[in-house]
């Protein structure tokens, strides 16, 4: 039987969601619960990565079990061994040719922006800019990322590794919420550093210190030396992963 797991984990205390020779991960620590659970070594297979201090309210990853309990008591057996810092909000059986990465119909992140005073409550999740931003300015910016683009310019993933950048951001909304401004991405995938990077740079259009053509020129230049700007990873949030099934 092969399972679909929803998860969210505090991302604070971990060194990401990757499986790693040093340091805490989100997967091995699921993996460690599942493989004492079925009496042998298992992985999991998730929609994607997480990096270092990157949370999530909706991961979702995959595993086979022959194991003959039902997708609620795998989810009681979890959350009652995994860390407070990890819950499992939903399990349930799908077909064998379900893949928790290859089958993504969309991706939503979250990145939060604390613009009011530093709030001592939030900290662990919310970038604490604690400086106010003009966001018409930013809005207008931001529609230059919608649609399919070449990011090479605004990703860290290498060329080596990945020759093909073209992505399509489907969605980018800037909310204002009083004291905090959150940043809605929604697209079928990202690269890495690539929500961090494009973030960085509507908060600096935002403080006044980039513009429009400013943008312009970090596409056309069209290579990795053309935006070194990254926005700390505590306020990204991978909220939803879309699938049709």
């Amino acid at each position: 039987m092969r399972l679909k797991v929803t998860v969210a984990y505090n991302g604070a205390n971990f060194v990401g969601w990757q499986r790693q020779s040093k340091g805490r991960t989100v997967q091995k620590t699921i993996e460690d619960v599942i493989s004492v659970i079925l009496n042998q070594p298992t992985e999991i297979t998730a929609s994607g990565r997480t990096d270092s201090g990157v949370s999530a309210l909706g991961q979702v990853f995959h595993f086979d079990s022959d194991f003959n309990i039902s997708p609620q008591q795998w989810q009681k057996a979890l959350n009652t061994q995994l860390p407070d810092d990890i819950y499992i909000k939903d399990v349930c059986a799908v077909s064998d040719d379900f893949h928790a990465r290859y089958n993504v119909v969309s991706k939503r992140y979250d990145y939060c922006i604390q613009t009011g005073d530093y709030d001592v409550f939030s900290y662990p999740f919310v970038y604490q800019l604690n400086r106010s931003l003009d966001l018409d300015k930013m809005r207008e910016c931001a529609a230059m990322f919608v649609g399919e683009h070449d990011f090479t310019s605004f990703n860290a993933t290498p060329l080596e590794i990945l020759p093909y950048q073209i992505r399509t951001i489907k969605r980018l909304d800037i909310i204002d919420e009083k004291d905090k401004i959150r940043l809605i991405f929604e697209g079928k995938g990202f690269l890495r550093y690539m929500v961090r990077m494009i973030t960085q740079v509507l908060i600096e259009v935002g403080l006044g210190r980039l513009n429009s053509q400013d943008i312009q020129s970090m596409f056309e230049l069209n290579n990795k030396q053309a935006c070194k700007l990254n926005a700390p990873a505590q306020g990204l949030v991978l909220v939803e992963v879309r699938y049709d099934c």
